[in-house]
């Protein structure tokens, strides 16, 4: 009976609190959208230099840039990259990239509501 008790002493109050898909956001980070497109996108450039099988150094080779920065986008230094270097580099590792721009349903909508940059 004292380890019931014991373990009920232990279990500690567990508080936390609901989140929106993207942590940029949930940090009141600027420009939370355009970060989460461009974490997904250095994602995306990372795994596919984990799974090509190549080292660090070949992958510079490729890519046209040094073995430290392959380091960056293997370790996901998000702050190290722009959106259009991280665009290039899918593209030089054989990826289609589309772009997608939807209009607003109606011209009264142009400013009213903030659209979104997504990655899918």
């Amino acid at each position: 009976m004292a380890k019931k008790q014991e373990k009920k002493m232990i279990k500690k109050d567990k508080r936390y609190e609901v989140s929106t898909d993207n942590i940029f956001e949930d940090l009141a980070l600027d420009q939370p959208d355009e970060l989460m497109a461009r974490a997904k996108l250095l994602h995306k450039v990372s795994t596919l230099i984990k799974n090509s099988g190549l080292s660090q150094h070949e992958v510079a080779k490729r890519l046209g840039i040094t073995q430290p920065k392959v380091s960056m986008l293997v370790g996901g230094r998000l702050s190290a990259f722009s959106t259009d270097t991280l665009l290039q580099y899918l593209s030089i590792l054989g990826c289609e990239v589309e772009i997608r721009v939807k209009k607003p349903r109606s011209r009264i909508g142009i400013f009213r509501h903030k659209g979104c940059i997504a990655v899918c």
